[in-house]
């Protein structure tokens, strides 16, 4: 039978340290204000802790915990877990099979590559108005997973390590929540990824990752805030992207009603774009191919080309928008543009090209020049 022990607060209460001694399973331990310590870490089965004040930092653990390998959950709410020594603030094992779920908490990593929570094995992650700070959150090779993340935040930014690593196979939910560094998928992957109503600083996707995304926004203005590669699988509705795309490899990307700064896309990789803005520059390489309709392609002045093409890609347009902004449009060697274009601007349309037969644009008048 599930008992409630009341720790801290009262004298007649029971002490942290009583309190840990006897615990059984289905207990629930209610945590008065204050800082509790386990220096040597604390393995935790089937067990909810919640903190009693008014916030998180309230109550405070200072140590770490793992999650036992016969645990069916383990359940925290409304509590601070202050890691500063070299270990996971919470860690599951590879054994594992069960539920870890976080309410309200506030999850403080100790900055270096050690994951803040660390995931293995067969598990359910729910991370409920939770916050992560310096350190990942971290589904590793052997985890099958599903982490659902709602109203949450991960704060981590480092240019050697992400704050989201997703390997292993599963599905991770992303809601409403806040990504401070990059979310990342690795050659090893195998997993469904849904992005909703979010920001992050980054996401690169590699191995077999099917990424749907949705009203959300990546801030980063580098050339790849958004890298896609692999056999990786996207499908991209009402988004921006601050800085460029990135697509390689055998991807397959839908991007529809979303605006990209500038956009590459190389190798194998097939792209299908509708109702969508590329604000500076947009590169298509090797035996990359697009479909495109009503799509605005433009130009700024940081850029030689608005648009490029080249070795033996592929653009196929339907009712274009091309405003080049004084910039040229590039069709190199073998690659082929074939599209009809809504002129609104008047502007004049200047066209690179190797093989003009390799050039059709139906609906505004350009002329050929070589470089």
């Amino acid at each position: 039978m599930a008992r409630i022990i009341r720790v801290g607060g009262a004298s007649s209460e029971t002490s942290w340290h009583e309190a840990l001694k006897d615990l059984r399973a289905d207990d629930v331990l209610m945590l008065g204000p204050g800082f509790y310590y386990l220096p040597q870490g604390l393995t935790l089965t089937d067990i909810t802790i919640k903190g009693t004040g008014s916030v998180p930092e309230d109550t405070t653990i200072e140590g770490y915990i793992s999650v036992s390998e016969d645990s069916r959950y383990v359940t925290l709410e409304n509590l601070c877990i202050n890691t500063s020594t070299d270990n996971n603030s919470l860690f599951v094992p590879v054994e594992s099979d069960g539920y870890l779920t976080l309410r309200n908490c506030f999850i403080k990593g100790n900055g270096t590559d050690t994951a803040a929570i660390a995931v293995n094995g067969k598990v359910t992650v729910e991370l409920y108005s939770t916050k992560v700070i310096n350190g990942s959150v971290s589904m590793y090779e052997n985890a099958n997973f599903r982490l659902e993340m709602n109203d949450s935040e991960i704060d981590y930014k480092s240019d050697k390590y992400c704050a989201l690593a997703i390997e292993g196979q599963g599905t991770a939910i992303i809601n409403n929540s806040n990504i401070h560094g990059s979310i990342n998928t690795f050659a090893k992957t195998n997993a469904e990824l849904d992005i909703n109503n979010s920001e992050a600083d980054y996401i690169l996707l590699h191995g077999q990752t099917w990424m749907n995304m949705l009203n959300s926004t990546v801030r980063a203005k580098d050339d790849s805030c958004l890298y896609l590669s692999d056999d990786s699988w996207s499908n991209i509705m009402n988004s921006k992207f601050n800085g460029g795309v990135y697509i390689d490899k055998k991807t397959r990307t839908i991007i529809q009603n979303c605006t990209i700064n500038r956009m590459v896309v190389i190798n194998e990789a097939k792209v299908t774009m509708s109702n969508s803005t590329v604000t500076a520059h947009s590169d298509f390489q090797d035996q990359s191919s697009c479909e495109a309709t009503r799509v605005s392609f433009m130009g700024n002045m940081d850029y030689e080309y608005f648009l490029a093409l080249s070795g033996n890609a592929h653009l196929r347009g339907h009712d274009l928008l091309l405003h080049p902004n004084g910039a040229d449009l590039a069709i190199q060697d073998e690659a082929k543009l074939h599209t009809n274009v809504i002129a609104d601007k008047g502007e004049k349309l200047s066209v690179e090209c190797d093989k003009r037969p390799n050039v059709y644009i139906l609906g505004v008048q350009w002329t050929t020049k070589r470089k």
